[in-house]
């Protein structure tokens, strides 16, 4: 529900605003002329009430202006009111999205243009004033000026911006110096405050850079209108640095205030004195040699009364880093790079060029490339690592850029990028190639690229030689990093085009093999080829240009051929599905030839033409057979179709010796052959191969060989009469596929294909060729005369086979079929239904066409009243799937539907629907509920009938009357009104039923079923509709008595699902389905007779409830589930049941997002006000036990629904705030902890801290927190190492390896010490003397979780620096010590744990080691305390537990960290030692 929620927020983002037209606006616009086409599309324009509506209606807006500035009758008398109504839309609140609309018109225009440029001055100044930004119209002015500025063609307008530079800049001082001060006073900025923060600073941006002179003059002009008579610079740097200072504020606003900050700098300044504040002030250097500008001058320039240097270096960290793109941004080159001599222990950095006591420093290589770099390799979070590789790719840039344009001066030996330097920045992209963020991973390639560029244009690396060394040693290095590494690969292809090919594959001959095997990972796949495209196109050049094209080409085949020809051949499902999708197309297009030789490995074509030549792969003796080369061949067919290589459709072999009328299409027949038409060539195919791939096993090859047959670029072409035939063999065999991800390909290549057969036969009709009959010949169809045989043989078979499909689906349908035929028939008819309509088109629909030709594949059994029965039937369905997929495809039917055409059917359809919505079942109330939405948008919405299902009345007129005459209504409201208001008097009279007796009423479903009507009617209508949009009077109404009996329903049914956990069933959703639940039900109902009071007594608290109790909580818990209400904290706050509370944090979270959203400061306070009280609620006394069970009910669910509220684009506030504090309680008491430790399970920021207090808690003695401990613990480790694949027992996203887990998150590296010391200092060697002792004694409650998060580490390629404090291998003696622990699950935990620690580089050592503990035939058996070493002489003993825990660490570095080795000549050498051994 979160993640769907998130999703609709996301698309809704224009659905709750709209332009705010002023009353003044709405007057002038009356009183205009009614008849003018421009007046009329505007007043339109202001009756709309979503941005979404206005931006498709301003289209027509501004054409009509154009058109009225473009007749010649016009005058400027008349057009000057049109005119500033136009542009006065671009001062109107929430008008930024139809700025761009709006001002493309402007720019076109060529006539009024002085008229213009008046009303836009006027309306400058009226909307510029300070007025309006203490009436709350902030950012008018700056916003209009913005998009003047930044829409091409507008210099004339941009002149009036110029002239207006001062009263705009005016206007966007005093928006910010207003949201400033909210911001100060605790209050939370709105998305849509800072989407307009945002582009006012760049507004101020754009003044500044493109205007300086209107604001050199600093102390000099005041404006009366100014705040506290300050200057417009002036408050722009209050302003802009009050931003940087602040944490409410986004990163786009952090980003373009820093860029804001250092254009008014440049303002003040000359570029000299720049340079001198930027190195000084903010990067603090302060032993400058031979300065002749003095810093406090240069301070005293800035209009700033404050210590500017001392608040700049107490800016967090983010406002620090967007301070330093903003140098990167608007300072100018020259500056960044002017040479400083300083002393040769300033700012840190490398000494460039010592002499004398001084050395030579640079803004951009000295001062911000290594504080940037310190910010990469230390990040607090992702998020934060993302944004300083963002500042580092700038930076970089910024240096290529010097480097590339020859202005830099070494006449003092500088050393721009140090080797030292040059370690760190590969360091960083190393340590970031697997990170979980693409957008990181994309940065990080981005920066690579551009330090290959920088180290290709320094002065050492101007010999050839020289760069080649250096660029062989990395590439080196990523080949080492395995295939599975996705992050190597765009690094590999950045080498390749520098290296060449031949070089890449010198260094690894098996590259391309390993690169074709890792496309088995879907995450690889398309880094790989990125890569592969690369590689290859290089591969081919190379050859070219050595050996020439005809010979290059065999040799660049000879390469390349046989790893993709085996990994289609031999390997997985996957694997082939993945390089038909990424890798084959590659190859095709680089070399399209290619095809006719892959074909020839098959035995395809090789003695057909020279094209088949097979000498260049026949070394590669591969031996396939014919399931093998059936899917070899599926696959180049469907990449050739896919990309055009494949002329025509495949047919029959005309030259068969067998007659292909009538044969029966089998694996046995192998006499028959198709002909593929490839590039021009004729290639004759088995059909059988083609037969055996339709029917094979594995899904993803008949999928391929379906889509082959099935489609076609060419959508207008005809099916030839074998694929048709093939296709009849097909369908039924795919009818009962169970796969979820098949049937999805399955209904998508339907999809396609009925569109295809839609589109050729209306081609042959509009050509004449050929058109179906109404009623004709036994076919249906005739034929013109003079047509082509050929073509009107494939057009009649096609339409009879589309006939043939749709009957066979609907007999799919029958009633007692397969659940998985049955829907799959359902989905392909809802599929064709949405192609061809069932029901015959009015004139001038885009199915007219259809209608009238008859192209109508449908059999006139389809609409009969028995199929709609039939349908109507399944609704009821136990399947939910089934019951959705018939309500569309009755949706589809005439109406009325056949078979209820009359009120009285209606009637007894909506009898029969109540009574199902009144069942204990829960999926017969779906089922009635979903019969009452068919009956309301068949009835209500299409036919306008007034239907009330309270009263069972339904009528065509609006005055029904009783047969009696006693009742006759006389109605005003609309049929959709009425029949809302009929379902909330049957909810009212439900709900006083229950008030009266809710026993009785939950054996009737209380209001579940209702509620769940209520729902589906609101998802049918369109509450955009005139008719709504006209009732909203009565519309309130009926919402405001609805939103009463929630509450009543709330307050009703809340005391039950908030009773005691000890009697809340354990799965309701189980029960309330369960037929023997039911038939208690029953029972109860029919029983009779007093009961005594020793009957209904409870003896044990544990005691199940009774039947009739089940009733009451069953009854109770529905209707809270469906219940959204104004008073969700309430509802969470007591709720037990995981479904309800769901269902209410849904709403809930929906309530506080539109509060956040808001720009009222007291709506987003709200928010705020009512987490306290439920952090009141969570750490209150006198909670029991109960408060703790069933993860501490609604409470959890409560703080997700804040967290997942804070709108995007905004600093998250209620986060770190909630928990900050949940874990600072999570040491105290019982409750407070079990209950912090709930709510930490599902929010996992934090995540060290957590994590260590988490594990802590395993220690407990309350069996509540160690519970709650457990699913904290659980969800920290998903959310920091990711999703364990059980099959590959590894996280494909989120792995980590031990080197990197540890420097994320240091704090843990100690606390694992510290406790892994103490908990495997008294384990059990594992003798037998000690096997008695009791295993809480033995095992330290923390050991098993620290083991787990240990194995989940990868191991690292590399080994730590010497003295590393974070080396994962110091707990090496930890997990050695418990391989001798008698317990299994220790030691096999440990093994895993093991594989995590050890680099590749101390893999053989560690292995040797182990391997030489083992006892020997002279030393069978040893103790652990003995030394690691093998002594003959040593006569002590080893147990059984020990030899099998060091067993389990060697097979597990074997199989892990050895099978991962990239480097098999090192991974044959460990092996063979190890044996030896």
């Amino acid at each position: 529900m979160s993640a769907k929620w998130r999703a609709i927020q996301h698309r809704h983002r224009y659905t709750y605003s709209a332009v705010v037209f002023p009353p003044h606006f709405v007057q002038a616009l009356n009183q205009a002329p009614h008849d003018a086409p421009f007046f009329a599309e505007l007043r339109h324009l202001v009756s709309l009430n979503s941005t979404y509506a206005q931006l498709e209606h301003v289209k027509k807006l501004a054409a009509a202006f154009s058109n009225l500035l473009a007749d010649p009758s016009s005058e400027e008398k008349t057009v000057s009111c049109p005119v500033k109504l136009y542009l006065e839309i671009l001062f109107l609140e929430n008008s930024l999205p139809l700025h761009r609309t709006l001002a493309s018109v402007l720019a076109k225009c060529k006539n009024f243009r002085s008229l213009i440029e008046g009303c836009f001055r006027q309306l400058c100044e009226e909307y510029g004033g300070a007025e309006n930004v203490i009436n709350g119209k902030r950012f008018c002015v700056s916003r209009a000026a913005l998009s003047m500025m930044s829409t091409p063609k507008l210099g004339y307008l941009v002149q009036v911006v110029e002239q207006c530079a001062n009263l705009v800049a005016l206007d966007v001082v005093s928006g910010l110096h207003t949201v400033v001060a909210e911001t100060n006073e605790s209050s939370r900025p709105s998305p849509i405050v800072m989407e307009q923060c945002q582009e006012a600073l760049s507004c101020m941006y754009y003044l500044l850079q493109r205007f300086p002179q209107k604001f050199y003059n600093v102390g000099g002009e005041r404006y009366e209108l100014s705040l506290n008579n300050c200057s417009v610079l002036q408050m722009a740097f209050v302003n802009v640095l009050s931003i940087l200072k602040s944490h409410a504020f986004s990163r786009d606003c952090l980003v373009a205030a820093g860029v804001g900050f250092f254009a008014a700098l440049q303002v003040c300044l000359s570029p000299d004195e720049l340079g001198l504040f930027i190195i000084r002030g903010i990067f603090q250097q302060t032993d400058i040699w031979d300065c002749k500008i003095d810093l406090d001058a240069v301070l005293g320039k800035i209009p700033y009364n404050s210590d500017l240097v001392g608040e700049i270096h107490t800016f967090p960290t983010l406002s620090r880093l967007c301070l330093i793109r903003g140098i990167l941004t608007a300072v100018s080159r020259t500056v960044l790079d002017t040479h400083y001599a300083v002393s040769s222990d300033g700012l840190g950095g490398v000494t460039a060029s010592s002499d004398g006591g001084y050395s030579v420093k640079t803004i951009l290589y000295d001062a911000i490339l290594p504080e940037l770099c310190s910010y990469a390799e230390n990040p607090t979070d992702s998020h934060s690592n993302f944004h300083a590789l963002t500042v580092i790719q700038i930076c970089l840039q910024q240096i290529k850029t010097l480097l590339q344009g020859g202005t830099e001066d070494n006449a003092d030996n500088y050393d721009q990028i140090p080797e030292e330097m040059g370690a760190r920045i590969l360091k960083i992209v190393w340590n970031n190639l697997e990170d979980p963020l693409s957008q990181t991973v994309k940065q990080v390639h981005l920066i690579f690229d551009l330090y290959l560029d920088i180290q290709s244009s320094l002065q050492w690396a101007e010999g050839s030689e020289n760069i080649k060394l250096f660029l062989r040693k990395i590439a080196s290095d990523l080949l080492c990093l395995g295939p599975r590494c996705k992050g190597r690969y765009v690094p590999l292809a950045s080498l390749t085009r520098r290296l060449g090919a031949k070089t890449i594959l010198g260094m690894n001959p098996g590259l391309l093999f390993e690169t074709i095997k890792a496309y088995i990972d879907d995450d690889v796949c398309c880094a790989a080829t990125t890569f592969l495209k690369c590689f290859l196109e290089c591969l081919r050049d190379e050859y070219w240009s050595s050996d020439g094209v005809d010979n290059g080409y065999a040799k660049y085949r000879g390469h390349c051929l046989p790893p993709i020809l085996h990994g289609l051949a031999f390997g997985l499902a996957k694997l082939r599905s993945n390089l038909n999708t990424y890798a084959l197309p590659v190859l095709l297009e680089l070399d399209v030839d290619c095809i006719f030789s892959m074909l020839a490995s098959i035995g395809i074509g090789r003695d057909e033409s020279p094209l088949f030549a097979f000498t260049e792969i026949s070394c590669t003796d591969m031996v396939l057979g014919v399931e093998q080369q059936s899917a070899v061949l599926v696959s180049l067919l469907k990449v050739s179709r896919i990309l055009a290589l494949m002329e025509g459709d495949i047919d029959w072999c005309e030259s068969s010796s067998v007659s292909p009328e009538g044969i029966v299409l089998d694996l046995e027949n192998s006499n028959l052959h198709c002909v593929v038409g490839i590039k021009g060539i004729e290639v004759k195919v088995p059909v059988k191969w083609l037969i055996l791939a339709l029917s094979h096993t594995d899904e993803s090859l008949r999928m391929d060989a379906a889509e082959t047959l099935f489609l076609n670029p060419k959508t207008a072409s005809l099916p030839s009469s074998l694929e048709l035939s093939l296709m009849r063999t097909a369908v039924p065999l795919n009818m009962r596929c169970c796969s979820t991800a098949f049937q999805m390909k399955w209904n998508s290549l339907f999809r396609k294909f009925f569109s295809r057969v839609r589109t050729a036969l209306e081609r042959q009709i509009k050509l004449g060729t050929w058109k179906p009959l109404v009623s004709g010949d036994e076919n249906g169809v005739f034929s013109y005369e003079g047509t082509e045989k050929t073509v009107r043989h494939r057009a009649k078979n096609l339409f009879d086979f589309t006939k043939w499909l749709s009957c066979f689906l609907f007999f799919s349908c029958y009633p007692s079929a397969p659940y998985e035929r049955k829907i799959m028939a359902m989905d392909l008819i809802l599929i064709m239904l949405n192609v061809w309509p069932v029901v015959p088109t009015l004139p001038g629909n885009k199915d007219a066409f259809v209608s009238e030709a008859n192209l109508y594949p449908y059999s006139k059994s389809l609409t009969l009243p028995d199929s709609t029965l039939l349908l109507v039937g399944s609704i009821i369905d136990s399947w939910d799937r089934l019951r959705e997929s018939s309500f569309r495809i009755l949706l589809y039917f005439p109406t009325p539907l056949p078979g209820i055409c009359s009120p009285d059917l209606v009637r007894e359809a909506i009898i029969w629907a109540k009574k199902l919505i009144c069942s204990p079942r829960v999926r017969e109330t779906d089922a009635g509920a979903l019969t009452l939405r068919l009956l309301f948008r068949k009835y209500v919405l299409e036919l306008s009938w007034i239907v009330r299902p309270s009263c069972n009345r339904v009528s065509f007129d609006s005055e029904p009357e009783l047969p009696n005459g006693d009742y006759q209504s006389c109605r005003s409201s609309p049929p959709a009104v009425t029949y809302l208001t009929s379902l909330i008097d049957w909810l009212l009279a439900a709900v006083e039923d229950a008030e009266r007796n809710l026993s009785e009423a939950c054996k009737n479903s209380f209001v579940h079923g209702i509620l769940l009507t209520l729902r589906y009617t609101f998802e049918e209508m369109d509450w955009n509709s005139n008719v709504l949009l006209h009732s909203t009077a009565e519309m309130r109404c009926v919402l405001e008595r609805l939103l009463e009996l929630v509450m009543r329903i709330t307050s009703l049914a809340l005391w039950v699902v908030s009773a005691d956990a000890w009697y809340l069933p354990d799965d309701m959703e189980e029960m309330v389905d369960d037929e023997a639940f039911l038939l208690e039900i029953q029972d109860e109902i029919e029983s009779s007779g007093p009961k005594s009071q020793d009957e209904v007594k409870v003896t044990k608290v544990v005691e199940e409830a009774r039947p009739s109790e089940q009733v009451v909580m069953v009854g109770c818990w529905l209707a809270m589930k469906e219940t959204i209400g104004n008073h969700f904290l309430e509802v969470l706050l007591k709720m037990k049941h995981n479904g309800a509370i769901d269902k209410t944090r849904a709403g809930f979270t929906a309530l506080c997002n539109r509060l956040l959203c808001s720009n009222d400061p007291r709506l987003c306070k709200l928010t705020e006000s009512w987490m306290e009280q439920l952090m009141q609620r969570t750490v209150a006394k006198g909670q029991t036990v109960d408060d703790l069970l069933r993860r501490s009910a609604g409470i959890p669910a409560a703080f997700i629904a804040f967290f997942l509220s804070e709108p995007e684009g905004t600093p998250k506030r209620l986060l770190p705030r909630a928990l900050r504090w949940l874990i600072d309680i999570a040491k105290k008491s019982l409750i407070d902890q079990t209950q912090a430790n709930n709510s930490n399970s599902d929010l996992c920021s934090f995540s060290a801290e957590a994590l260590i207090i988490s594990i802590r808690s395993f220690s407990s003695s309350y069996w509540e927190v160690r519970n709650s401990a457990c699913l904290a613990y659980t969800a920290l480790v998903r959310r920091m190492l990711g999703f364990l694949n059980i099959q590959k027992r590894e996280s494909a996203r989120r792995a980590l390896t031990g080197l990197e887990f540890f420097h994320r998150y240091p704090s843990l590296h100690s606390f694992l010490f510290n406790e892994l010391k103490v908990a495997t200092e008294f384990l059990l060697d594992g003798s037998s003397e000690q096997l008695g002792s009791n295993l809480k004694n033995v095992v330290h409650p923390s050991l098993c979780p620290m083991l787990i998060l240990l194995s989940r580490l990868k191991p690292s390629p590399i080994s730590s620096e010497t003295g590393d404090a974070l080396d994962p291998f110091l707990f090496m003696p930890f997990i050695r010590r418990c391989s001798t622990q008698s317990n299994f699950r220790i030691r096999v935990l440990a093994s895993g744990a093991l594989t995590g620690l050890v680099a590749y580089e101390k893999l053989k050592v560690v292995m040797l080691n182990i391997a030489s503990e083992l006892p020997t035939e002279k030393s069978s058996t040893r103790t652990p305390g003995s030394p690691s070493t093998l002594d003959s002489t040593n006569e002590t003993f080893c147990s059984f537990n020990s030899i099998h825990g060091m067993l389990l660490q060697l097979n597990s570095l074997v199989d892990i960290n050895c099978r991962n080795l990239a480097d098999s000549s090192k991974r044959d050498n460990i092996l063979h030692e190890l044996v030896q051994i």
